[in-house]
């Protein structure tokens, strides 16, 4: 499946070339809040994820229009092949008002920064989508929460699906698509955006 492959194209690329995020060297104190507050803990070996996610119901989608995300889930991987250099990769799975089909995305993530979600107060994990198909940041809200923004939307795939070329369905996420509040779930919650086998295996163990 074309999720499967690009989830771990995304993952060597992650291991080979991506900027960490030191875990106990110089300003670490901001890092290690960040990993512990997302994952529970540090990033000092293996993978490890955080899943997230919410439902908008009939009365929030009334009240918010322009809004067409129905459903959205976020998997946090945080790894750490190079202990003194953890870094970060998302999957991201939507579902549209009036359609029944579910979407994905991946991202590989950049170092923690101040950004704009939040007003600027929180850490900021900054994602860039494949092939350039946008940005998606995530920042910090509290102990059970994050904080999801696609400033200019996204590239998005029809799950499973074996094709290279993003859907034009990405066309969906409308002008109040831009900040989302997504709550800790459990990983298993998160299997769909997982697959490798192996990867599926640790979320099913909660890991």
């Amino acid at each position: 499946m074309r999720s499967a492959s690009l989830a771990a194209a995304l993952a060597a690329v992650a291991a080979a070339s991506m900027i960490g995020l030191p875990a106990h060297a110089a300003g670490s104190a901001q890092n290690e809040a960040f990993q512990k507050q997302v994952f529970n803990r540090t990033i000092d070996k293996d993978r490890v994820h955080a899943c997230y996610k919410r439902v908008y119901d009939a009365p929030h989608l009334a009240s918010h229009p322009q809004q067409n995300v129905r459903t959205m889930t976020l998997l946090v991987t945080g790894s750490a092949e190079d202990p003194t250099s953890p870094t970060y990769s998302l999957g991201l799975g939507v579902t549209f008002r009036k359609s029944g089909a579910h979407f994905e995305t991946y991202g590989s993530c950049g170092t923690i920064g101040d950004g704009t979600p939040n007003g600027g107060k929180a850490n900021v994990v900054n994602c860039g989508v494949d092939c350039d198909g946008g940005a998606i940041n995530v920042a910090l809200k509290n102990e059970k929460s994050v904080l999801v923004s696609i400033p200019e939307g996204a590239r998005i795939w029809k799950a499973g699906s074996d094709s290279d070329e993003p859907s034009n369905e990405s066309r969906r996420f409308g002008a109040d698509d831009k900040l989302f509040r997504l709550d800790r779930a459990k990983l298993t919650d998160c299997l769909p955006l997982v697959g490798d086998g192996d990867e599926k295996a640790q979320l099913r163990k909660g890991q």
